[in-house]
């Protein structure tokens, strides 16, 4: 008599659950976390902590969190193909997100440019690198 096996609850088939403890969940919250606090301390300017400051952080960190988990998402139903724009969202995302940051405190807006650029183009070529090499490995 054979039994069919039906999968987990909450699991589909041939993918893995999505636990709240799972590394793709962690690693956007605590960084949105950290995004958040780090924005509102520079908006702050050493100054009193008020709403607006309390609003900014909270903002700005769920939207880094959103984007780091839907980036990463995206990324991993895209392995093993498409390195040129997974490694260009990486690297708009990283560039936008501490261009951002640098533009809180109120230098030169060209500055900020030019330092997202130097982040973004970094981490696009260390994030392509790393998609190109590990495609070289993968089972076919």
């Amino acid at each position: 008599m054979a039994q069919h096996a039906a999968p987990a609850p909450g699991r589909k088939p041939g993918g893995v659950a999505l636990s709240p403890t799972s590394a793709a969940v962690v690693i956007p919250v605590v960084t949105g976390i950290a995004y958040g606090f780090w924005a509102a301390s520079i908006d702050r300017f050493g100054g009193e902590v008020t709403g607006a400051n309390i609003a900014l952080g909270f903002v700005t960190g769920i939207i880094v969190a959103a984007l780091c988990f839907g980036i990463h998402h995206w990324s991993k139903q895209q392995a093993g193909r498409h390195f040129l724009a997974r490694a260009s969202a990486w690297g708009a995302f990283a560039g936008i997100a501490i261009g951002f940051l640098h533009s809180l405190s109120d230098p030169a807006i060209l500055w900020s440019i030019m330092l997202g650029l130097v982040i973004g183009a970094s981490t696009f070529v260390g994030t392509y690198y790393r998609y190109y090499s590990a495609s070289e490995y993968a089972p076919v």
